[in-house]
């Protein structure tokens, strides 16, 4: 790593905005398909929830489509 920095002609204390800004973008990133990932999980479970307790899929349409339009 020292080798390295000494190549760049950076010292330990003297990282650029730019490579700052770069990383705190990737753990944005990171996070933010992290918590997609996470709530479509969620989505996915609740959906399942949702088949079980309605008796199927066909029935879990016309509930959701009953509530829906208010038919």
């Amino acid at each position: 790593m020292k080798n390295t920095m000494q190549k760049q002609g950076l010292g330990l204390g003297e990282l650029d905005q730019a490579a700052i800004g770069e990383g705190i973008s990737q753990a944005g990133v990171g996070v933010i398909l992290t918590l997609a990932t996470l709530i479509g999980a969620w989505g996915i479970a609740c959906l399942i929830g949702g088949m079980s307790s309605m008796g199927g899929i066909l029935e879990l349409g016309r509930s959701w489509l009953t509530a829906v339009t208010g038919m």
